[in-house]
């Protein structure tokens, strides 16, 4: 294929509309001619940066986030917590908490016991 035939298709080939053998023969195309693949990366440039046309909607948005992240995201991440497990966890936190401040509580509120005279130690016969 020549750059002439190339380069009306480019636009079709970034949205692939194009049928199987058009396409075929850009991607074979494309490695071989540096003028065409400038070409492309210039207009996918400014197909992506553009700010003229319509915007995606919020919903798409969200779900190329969505997929975003669930690529992004480690395959062998730490266990995730249920969203029932958070409250479980902070309370256990929390109760661990009160129970340490109790503890120092009653130990620092313990009526002292004087010690035992050494002479009262028992002595044996």
């Amino acid at each position: 294929m020549s750059c002439d035939t190339v380069s009306p298709e480019l636009v079709a080939y970034h949205f692939g509309t194009l049928d199987p053998e058009a396409r075929k023969a850009v991607e074979d195309h494309l490695p071989d001619c540096a003028t065409c693949l400038r070409e492309f990366i210039a207009l996918k440039r400014d197909l992506e940066t553009s700010e003229e046309g319509p915007l995606p909607s919020p919903r798409a948005r969200e779900r190329l986030r969505l997929a975003v992240a669930r690529e992004l995201r480690p395959q062998a991440a730490a266990r995730t917590w249920n969203r029932w497990e958070r409250p479980l966890a902070l309370g256990g936190a929390l109760a661990a908490l009160v129970a340490a401040t109790l503890v120092i509580h009653q130990a620092s509120v313990r009526v002292a016991v004087a010690p035992r005279a050494l002479s009262l130690v028992d002595r044996g016969p």
